[in-house]
């Protein structure tokens, strides 16, 4: 290669190193994604990924109503109503799935589904769809978190019920919410929610063989399974 070919080559592999990630992961992506946000916390993460610009479909199941939520997002309401939340049982059962939810995967995506575990919607959710992809051989990834110590021992003991029965079921990884303490000390909650949604971005990005591995991450404090 002479010295003139070896300048443009490297001038264009430069470009290509400092494009915003989110050009790379519109250019290059293999598959068509579809994001799903599975209760409050799966939902606040599909409107942080959302704020990557990233060409993909996006919904979140979840109640109640988010009137704020972009008109790409799609919504659909699903849970107890606002005033029951004081009376809803955090505990492992069969949810409803009604004709709504299951008419979002008829497609052929790549359906990235978030959720939050330790609550009743999001995580019965998780279990439940990560049951029904697999069985109708569809192509997904699950990315769950595990709640902060603080929050209880009911909602610790349910998330790890669900994550133990969900041990079958491949390609799904979580992030353990205490690594933010860890981390960062003793933020506030509204801080340690937003860098928990950046961690889950982060997370997907990493099980994507086509994006190199981001150095946020500690890969020994993340729990993959599949």
């Amino acid at each position: 290669m002479n010295r003139r070919r070896a300048i443009k080559t490297l001038t264009a592999l430069a470009a290509v190193v400092y494009l915003p990630k989110f050009e790379l992961f519109n250019n290059s992506r293999p598959l068509k994604f579809h994001f799903i946000g599975l209760g409050g916390a799966g939902s606040n993460i599909i409107e942080h990924i959302h704020k990557k610009r990233i060409n993909a479909r996006y919904t979140c199941i979840t109640s109640p109503e988010r009137p704020h939520l972009p008109d790409d997002i799609e919504f659909i309401q699903f849970g107890p109503a606002e005033h029951d939340y004081h009376t809803y049982k955090v505990e492992m059962k069969d949810l409803e799935i009604t004709d709504a939810i299951q008419n979002t995967f008829n497609s052929d995506s790549m359906f990235v589904l978030f959720a939050g575990f330790g609550g009743t919607t999001g995580t019965n959710l998780t279990r439940q769809l990560s049951a029904m992809l697999h069985q109708k051989d569809k192509k997904f990834m699950i990315i769950y978190t595990m709640p902060f110590k603080f929050e209880g021992t009911s909602r610790n003991v349910f998330a790890l019920k669900t994550e133990q029965a969900m041990d079958g079921i491949s390609n799904v990884h979580s992030f353990n919410l205490e690594v933010i303490r860890q981390k960062y000390g003793n933020v506030t909650l509204n801080v340690a929610f937003e860098k928990a949604d950046e961690f889950c971005y982060q997370l997907f990005r990493n099980n994507v063989p086509e994006y190199s591995t981001d150095p946020l991450l500690n890969q020994s404090l993340l729990r993959n399974q599949g």
